[in-house]
């Protein structure tokens, strides 16, 4: 019975590697951490004025 399972499994197809992806799909992803990080420096600085700005 293990011989049969172990028979099935060497019989099996082997998956094809696959195809690399676009850079697009990579640059839309910097872009998008490029804009969070803006967004996050932002509004730490626009914090930072308004503390020195009632200080």
């Amino acid at each position: 019975m293990a011989r049969e399972a172990l028979s099935k499994q060497e019989t099996a197809p082997k998956t094809k590697p696959h195809p690399p992806e676009e850079e697009s799909s990579l640059r839309g992803t910097f872009v998008s951490v490029l804009i969070l990080g803006a967004l996050i420096v932002g509004s730490w600085a626009a914090a930072f004025w308004l503390y020195l700005s009632r200080g």
